[in-house]
């Protein structure tokens, strides 16, 4: 079968959420979905067969000064484990640059959750570099 990847639409959380094992029905996390949906600064793109989505890509954007331009970050990228290894995962990630190219990103970056996902991003084209850093934040008391 053919792999239709398309635009996600704000109806897709819950095939998502099942996809991604995301909560279900957590707090606000639907209605965050549908927001990032609408995001202009946000992309997110559906990999489907016969219908069913068998994978997804999410990319951000900032402007970064420094570079002169924007700044892509892939926030997502999952596919459905009985698929992994068919080269799913590279169309998806093939297509998220392509598309940051034409928004005119002039960088593209991704963190590695763990090996695999490293080497993944490694045979897709991405390197190594720096240390990355995280902090969580707390609601703002107010």
């Amino acid at each position: 079968m053919e792999i239709h990847i398309r635009r996600g639409r704000r109806t897709d959380y819950a095939a998502l959420a099942a996809l991604c094992t995301w909560p279900a029905s957590e707090g606000n996390r639907p209605r965050l979905f549908r927001r990032a949906v609408a995001d202009l600064g946000y992309d997110l793109y559906v990999a489907e067969e016969g219908g069913r989505a068998i994978g997804v890509v999410a990319v951000s954007y900032v402007r970064a000064l420094g570079l002169g331009g924007q700044r892509a970050t892939l926030e997502e990228l999952v596919v459905d484990p009985k698929r992994r290894g068919t080269g799913v995962g590279r169309q998806l990630a093939e297509f998220a640059l392509r598309r940051a190219r034409r928004r005119g990103a002039r960088a593209f970056e991704a963190c590695s959750p763990d090996v695999a996902a490293g080497r993944f991003l490694e045979r897709v084209g991405f390197l190594p570099c720096g240390t990355r850093y995280s902090r969580a934040l707390e609601e703002d008391p107010r």
